[in-house]
């Protein structure tokens, strides 16, 4: 699916994780808009808008990804379906308004044990710790409306704490699939409603590369 977005000269890296977050993030049908959070080159968002025809607003802290990001949707034909915006995630109530989205989706920072950049900007972008996940949370929190579907794409080991949190702003998990690429999880991918009843689904693993 990833290979639906064009993008020209464009160095971009796609990862595992933005193959799962694409795969886990089929919006419903009344589902209209899509904000992602920590949008990077804008692939996920593009895939999006482009194969489900919905209105997506991504933010990222770097503003060279930003720039990017909008020449990529412009050669893909959806400048119209989608934007860009350089935000940092702990000031989203600067730019977009409460309760506006239907869904919200991120790949947020993974490492939690290796040591974390001096530099904000860098921190935020890579290193997930306790202030970094709960921005992330309360982003979500601030823009999805109630009801509203949010896909998040993790490392498992720090996976309990983002559940804590998440039900800690009622963002109850629902369904949850792991990517074992070789002999163990590496990643995780977990769908969730804002207040939504408790109850969670465990789909069957994906195995290897081969299902992106």
């Amino acid at each position: 699916m990833l290979r639906t977005v064009e993008t020209g000269g464009y160095d971009v890296k796609t990862t595992h994780a933005t193959a799962l977050l694409l795969n886990f993030s089929k919006p419903k049908a009344s589902a209209r808009t899509v904000l992602e959070l920590g949008s990077g080159w804008g692939v996920v968002s593009i895939a999006v808008a482009k194969l489900y025809g919905r209105k997506v607003f991504g933010i990222d802290i770097r503003c060279d990804l930003v720039k990017a990001a909008e020449d990529i949707a412009r050669m893909n034909g959806v400048e119209d379906l989608v934007r860009f915006e350089c935000c940092d995630v702990r000031d989203v109530k600067d730019a977009v308004k409460a309760e506006s989205f239907d869904m919200v989706i991120s790949n947020p920072p993974h490492h939690s044990k290796k040591p974390a950049s001096p530099d904000p900007g860098r921190k935020l972008e890579r290193s997930i710790d306790e202030e970094v996940m709960r921005a992330f949370v309360e982003a979500t929190f601030w823009s999805l409306k109630n009801g509203g579907e949010f896909v998040f794409v993790l490392s498992p080991e720090n996976l309990i704490d983002w559940i804590y949190e998440l039900r800690a702003k009622s963002l109850e998990v629902k369904k949850m699939v792991f990517f074992h690429p070789k002999d163990r999880a590496e990643l995780v991918a977990i769908r969730g409603r804002k207040n939504g009843k408790s109850g969670l689904v465990v789909e069957a693993p994906i195995l290897g590369g081969g299902a992106f």
